[in-house]
């Protein structure tokens, strides 16, 4: 397969696809550091929400 230099145009929608599919797999690998900060640090969070609802 050889190279080729010109430059193929891309509708809206292709780019769009594109874009959204990039968002989605950020989205998903932020939610998982979130996922995985949260079981790090699950002690100061137990801790801190026992301090904010002390009575």
């Amino acid at each position: 397969m050889s190279y080729s230099s010109r430059h193929r145009y891309k509708s809206r929608r292709e780019k769009n696809k594109l874009f959204i599919g990039r968002l989605k797999m950020l989205v998903i690998a932020a939610l998982v550091a979130l996922v995985f900060y949260l079981i790090f640090n699950r002690v100061w969070l137990w801790d801190l929400l026992r301090t904010q609802f002390y009575d």
